[in-house]
């Protein structure tokens, strides 16, 4: 995977969010940093980013694909292999 596709996931991540200010810090997070400690990526975030991924690049997020993306710690990295799983990115 890519750190063109972690660059995406940012701004897909940012634009999700329901509080663009209060995400700001995930343009500049670590991509093995788990998101969690800059911002909430709570449920309704988690959502807006699944609907973004699946538009954006054209792939469907499937059940497993999101119980890991929701679990655990989700990092940025993490994120860019569930979507680079699922035949997405640059």
């Amino acid at each position: 995977m890519s750190e063109a596709l972690i660059d995406e996931l940012r701004g897909l991540i940012l634009r999700a969010a329901p509080d663009q200010v209060r995400a700001q810090p995930v343009l500049e997070l670590g991509a093995d940093v788990p998101i969690n400690s800059a911002i909430p990526f709570d449920s309704l975030i988690i959502l807006g980013f699944v609907v973004a991924v699946e538009d954006r690049y054209q792939v469907r997020v499937d059940r497993a694909t999101l119980a890991r993306v929701a679990g655990g710690t989700p990092t940025l990295r993490s994120l860019a292999a569930a979507v680079a799983a699922l035949g997405g990115g640059p």
